[in-house]
């Protein structure tokens, strides 16, 4: 039997060479866990902030647009792309209310999602919808 919480290997986007959590270790270490289409980028040095509208969620994305800014440094460079849908496992910034994607999260596009979106039972609409 696989646990949920294990970590295992798992190639995303944002993971590259590293070992990512199982799904239900991801959604305990995220803050807000949901099915977005990223509508809008805006860069500020070397943070991009992603907005998203959210279709459906397990966690912490209960409005209708969300927001995930993403670290860029030479070992990591954001790659969400305006149109396109993802499943994100977001992580919070304590005290500042911030989500953030990080590398070697789980989080992919959601054309590759389908067994973390099983894994992850009944979603929830978010307000507005």
């Amino acid at each position: 039997m696989v646990s949920l919480f294990a970590v295992a290997p798992f190639k995303t986007e944002s993971a590259g060479k590293c070992s990512v959590l199982a799904v239900g270790a991801a959604y305990k270490d995220s803050k807000a866990v949901f099915v977005g289409e990223v509508m809008k980028v805006v860069k500020d040095g070397d943070v991009k902030t992603f907005t998203f509208k959210v279709e459906k969620y397990w966690k912490g994305a209960s409005a209708a647009e969300i927001e995930i800014n993403v670290q860029e440094t030479m070992r990591y460079q954001a790659w969400f792309e305006v149109g396109e849908k993802y499943l994100v496992f977001a992580r919070g910034e304590k005290g500042h209310g911030k989500l953030w994607e990080v590398r070697c999260s789980r989080t992919t596009r959601l054309a590759d999602a389908s067994e973390d979106i099983k894994k992850l039972g009944r979603a929830k609409t978010p307000a507005g919808k």
